[in-house]
């Protein structure tokens, strides 16, 4: 019985806070209707606050950065010691010009043995030749068996092979001599010596030893918004400034490329800089902005919306001013 007392007494002390809190409990306005409360006055977006054109700018504007047109990573054509490097860094190079050479005096050994086992092969062939000659008039008279002449038939055919081969043992000696002297495949200037005289370049893994870039055309490359493509065309103008040369350029869009960068929905153009002057270095910051044409429109599509704030019944205001029923 003392038991049943005790819980009762604990059931009432638990209702009591839970009465106390109901007579707490105030009543809403409704969410909606003629009773509902006014919605705050919000600011109409009819020009494009300082964000907006922000915004804007950016995508009439960009950053680029110069590449050159053309670039050659020169190595060795063969395995082996670098004798003599006969230019240095900041060198102009025309195309086919001795950039460097290898040792060759291995090669120039091969030569020799490849020009004596020639003349060897050359009399073995004119000895065969003579047996040749000798057997067939003997096999056409009668006076040889047909074993005998086709032994020398033999013996001449494989002569003639053996000079062959001696001929192409000759022009592969000519050609490593020939590959230890490396010239430059373009006209540029040398950026980059990365290996010096003495030291061993090879072909696998390749050795890089000289870097020439051909400077007299720039590209400029920069990404813009793929929303731009409808306004930027090839042979659209851009303006390139160098802040850090102090100079200024106008060139043309020569490439647009056809991938667009799925992670930031952006497009890679290229502009062709031409630099006879060498004023212009590769890897140059430069800041880019579009043709006036071109930048209007792009600000005039990136331009937001005017947007109402709806009405104190919670409808929008524009629907109102139509004539619609809120």
């Amino acid at each position: 019985m003392r038991f049943v007392e005790r819980s009762v007494v604990l059931t009432l002390f638990m209702l009591l806070p839970l009465a106390g809190c109901k007579r707490e409990v105030q009543e809403l306005p409704p969410a909606h209707g003629d009773q509902a409360p006014a919605m705050p006055d919000l600011p109409t977006l009819t020009k494009a606050s300082d964000e907006s054109t922000t915004v804007t700018t950016s995508e009439a504007r960009t950053t680029g950065t110069t590449f050159p047109r053309a670039e050659a990573q020169l190595g060795p054509n063969a395995g082996g010691v670098i004798e003599k490097i006969l230019v240095k860094e900041g060198d102009t190079v025309k195309r086919g010009a001795v950039v460097f050479r290898q040792d060759v005096r291995d090669a120039a050994l091969r030569i020799e043995q490849a020009k004596v086992a020639l003349d060897a092969a050359r009399v073995n062939l004119r000895a065969s030749d003579t047996d040749y000659q000798r057997t067939k008039a003997m096999f056409d008279q009668k006076a040889m068996n047909q074993v005998q002449w086709d032994q020398a038939q033999t013996r001449f055919d494989s002569a003639k092979v053996q000079v062959q081969q001696a001929e192409v043992a000759l022009n592969m000696a000519n050609k490593a001599l020939a590959d230890g002297t490396v010239r430059s495949p373009i006209d540029g200037v040398v950026v980059q010596k990365l290996k010096s005289e003495g030291e061993m370049a090879t072909m696998m893994p390749p050795t890089v030893v000289l870097v020439i870039q051909d400077q007299s055309t720039l590209e400029l490359r920069f990404r813009l918004p793929e929303r731009t493509l409808r306004f930027v065309k090839i042979g659209a103008s851009v303006k390139a400034k160098f802040d850090a040369l102090g100079l200024e350029r106008e060139a043309k869009v020569t490439r647009i490329q056809s991938a667009i960068d799925a992670q930031t929905r952006t497009v890679e153009v290229v502009v062709l800089l031409p630099n006879q002057d060498s004023a212009l270095r590769a890897g140059l910051l430069a800041s880019v902005e579009l043709e006036p044409a071109a930048a209007e429109a792009v600000k005039a599509a990136a331009a937001p919306a005017a947007v109402t704030p709806p009405t104190a019944g919670g409808a929008p205001a524009a629907r109102a001013a139509q004539g619609g029923k809120p």
